[in-house]
């Protein structure tokens, strides 16, 4: 597990869970970044594992609270002495960042309620911003930036300035309904009104928020976001995956799975016009050394490619 956190993670992030394939693919790719859902870190927690004592020494960890809507029971902040609360998650399992608090801001909710689920989750950012603080803790926060309307980002903003940040997620799984991308045009205009938003409203930043997005790792959609964001992960959304191989931890050796990995790394970077870091810089020049013949079909794209695809591990999909 890293501890490089002077730098906010940049590229692709590798979303993994906690089964065997995801523990060799670690292993034996070393991604630079990787993401785990908080309950897989509760998990590990049970089976007295933790962030440093899982990854390996240089993936920088990535805690998320963002689940699926239908699984969003709100994990409290505070634990009851029976069950761990989310700060106790992140004081024992000790990831290099960690995004709090999610809350469901769904457009068919009603505006009251998408309101208060804003607000819940701005409010436990801050508090657990303040465990972090009070407790010298060795995690940085990124704060969801959330809301359907003007007032509702307005508070993700007001935090933000609160706290002094300048790097936020946005999840995206809401954007994509049944898989089949349709709502991408809406995601790219919301990320732009964003980035012009927070230019202005977040004096704590010189220019627009950096953002990290969850679950949209396709190159082709990537291409199309802002300059502002720099990172993006996800396991999978959709069924389309034209644009890279499969990871198969359990059928293939390190060097293959090092060497799709890096292909994806690669491509996310070139996407986000963000460098590439030393060890995909050596991925690149090993896949240019490659014969015709081990290349071909690497990366292709099928027909209709803007399927908001992300690396897949072992062929499991949330």
């Amino acid at each position: 597990m890293s501890r490089s956190t002077s730098r906010f993670p940049k590229g692709a992030i590798a979303q993994v869970e906690t089964g065997v394939a995801h523990r060799t693919f670690l292993e034996s790719v070393e991604p630079d970044y990787a993401l785990l859902k908080i309950q897989y870190a509760r998990r590990l927690l049970k089976q007295e594992e933790t962030a440093e004592s899982w990854f390996p020494e240089g993936t920088t960890v990535i805690t998320s609270t963002a689940i699926r809507d239908d699984q969003n029971a709100a994990l409290p902040i505070e634990g009851n002495g029976h069950k761990r609360g989310e700060a106790d998650i992140v004081r024992e399992f000790g990831p290099d960042f960690h995004i709090p608090a999610d809350r469901s801001d769904y457009q068919d909710l009603e505006d009251a309620e998408r309101y208060e689920h804003v607000r819940e989750c701005m409010t436990g950012t801050v508090t657990l911003a303040n465990h972090i603080a009070d407790g010298g803790w060795d995690t940085q926060i990124v704060p969801f930036v959330k809301g359907v309307t003007p007032k509702e980002r307005w508070l993700c903003y007001r935090t933000m300035e609160q706290l002094g940040l300048e790097y936020a997620a946005l999840y995206a799984n809401g954007y994509f309904n049944d898989g089949t991308g349709i709502g991408i045009g809406e995601l790219v205009e919301d990320l732009e009104l964003i980035a012009e938003e927070s230019a202005e409203m977040v004096e704590s930043v010189d220019g627009p928020l950096r953002l990290m997005v969850l679950n949209c790792l396709s190159p082709q959609v990537l291409e199309r976001f802002p300059e502002n964001v720099e990172a993006a992960s996800g396991l999978w959304v959709g069924q389309r995956r034209g644009w890279r191989e499969k990871v198969v931890p359990m059928k293939q050796e390190p060097a293959e799975m090092r060497r799709i990995y890096g292909d994806v790394e690669e491509r996310v970077a070139k996407a986000l016009s963000v460098p590439r870091t030393e060890r995909e810089e050596a991925s690149a020049s090993a896949s240019t050394e490659r014969s015709p013949a081990e290349s071909e079909g690497v990366g292709s794209t099928e027909s209709g490619g803007e399927s908001a695809t992300s690396t897949e591990v072992g062929g499991k999909g949330e």
